[in-house]
């Protein structure tokens, strides 16, 4: 039972993934012609990164109407993308 219950878990927090809703973080990715931008819940990153945790507990990190706002053009959307998954 405990199996069916993680498994239905994972599956509705990937969906909200999927469909950004709610989301509260943005993240561009990238530089130049090469660039994406991510939709993610700031409670989501906080647990599951501390790296993600830092950035947003900063207080000088930028918030845009209500939404974090991350840039990193250090890496490519591509790998940004199983990242994130």
């Amino acid at each position: 039972m405990s199996y069916k219950f993680e498994s239905e878990v994972l599956k509705a927090l990937e969906k909200l993934l999927k469909t950004e809703t709610n989301y509260d973080v943005i993240i561009h990715v990238g530089k130049e012609s090469d660039t994406k931008e991510f939709h993610a819940h700031s409670g989501f990153l906080c647990c599951r990164s501390d790296y993600f945790n830092s950035i947003l507990s900063t207080k000088d990190t930028i918030k845009k109407d209500g939404k974090y706002v991350i840039n990193k053009p250090n890496i490519t959307p591509q790998a940004f993308d199983v990242i994130i998954k």
